[in-house]
């Protein structure tokens, strides 16, 4: 190839690489630059969509527990609201009947202007059982109001507990009422039912400084014959009383109430509000195995 016929092929070529590298250049500015702009518009444009449709989700639900709060929420006038609500822990700790009873409240005290907080106190003395009831009914209220502590002190040689319960109750400016508690049921307690709740009074819970005839601490020692009956012997161990009971007859023992249904060798079976136990020797009355139906 001669040297005019080279030059011609690589200006040519040069030519060539000119135009694509040009070609490209236009391209990506005129048609994909716009493009991509548009792209990045829409999904700014999209974001700021969601952003806002989260944001009025948002709204939606607060002003969904702001209008339960306002319902729950003590009477928007702080000195009736502390009032009525004193006067309604008082009912409440009558009904339980505890012993030597205190109910004291503190002055509303303002929180960033949004809502006030009103301090009250309970006093008093009672068994585990009453104490339950009382937890009961206040979580069944549907007042905006929370326990901030719990003391609880056993006496001894006694069921008998002292009890000491600080508790928070909130005014809402804004409160559906003005001079009166609200009377709706809360749903805050898995259950409806204060049966339910029996199981924690048949725990003794403080050991031996609690009830003497707690059922953790009544076992079942022996198994002997008397006139070629079998008969179960039981020992509570707070008091080191011993029972002897056979068949038929019935057992109380703190909270707990049964029949003796069968006396073998190594264990028995108790029936108490309609199910069956079996207790093996060793074993106190809380470690009884329950029954199925079929056995």
């Amino acid at each position: 190839m001669n040297p005019e016929a080279r030059k011609n092929l690589l200006l040519a070529v040069a030519t060539v690489i000119l135009a694509l590298i040009c070609g490209d250049w236009l391209w990506r500015n005129a048609v994909e630059g716009p493009i991509e702009d548009r792209q990045r518009k829409l999904a700014g444009m999209q974001k700021s969509v969601r952003d806002r449709e989260d944001k009025l989700t948002q709204a939606r639900k607060a002003g969904q527990l702001l209008a339960r709060w306002e319902a729950q929420s003590l009477p928007s006038d702080s000195e009736v609201a502390r009032s009525l609500y004193q006067a309604w822990l008082l009912e409440l700790v009558n009904y339980v009947d505890l012993a030597n009873p205190n109910v004291d409240s503190g002055s509303p005290l303002g929180r960033k202007g949004l809502y006030q907080a009103i301090s009250f106190s309970v006093r008093g003395r009672g068994t585990l059982e009453q104490l339950t009831t009382f937890l009961f009914e206040f979580y069944s209220a549907n007042h905006l109001h929370q326990i901030r502590s719990l003391s609880i002190m056993p006496l001894q040689k006694s069921d008998q507990l002292d009890l000491s319960i600080s508790i928070e109750a909130i005014v809402l400016g804004t409160a559906d009422r003005r001079d009166r508690l609200s009377t709706e049921r809360s749903d805050r307690l898995a259950s409806e039912r204060l049966e339910d709740y029996y199981p924690i009074v048949r725990r003794n819970l403080f050991g031996f400084g609690g009830s003497p005839d707690a059922t953790d601490h009544t076992y079942l020692t022996t198994v002997v014959y008397v006139d070629d009956a079998p008969e179960a012997w039981f020992t509570l161990r707070s008091s080191d009383e011993v029972l002897k009971l056979r068949e038929g007859q019935s057992l109380h023992v703190g909270q707990f109430q049964g029949t003796v249904r069968h006396i073998d060798d190594g264990d028995m079976v108790l029936e108490s509000e309609g199910e069956r136990w079996l207790l093996t020797i060793g074993e106190n009355l809380a470690q009884a195995f329950a029954l199925p139906p079929e056995l």
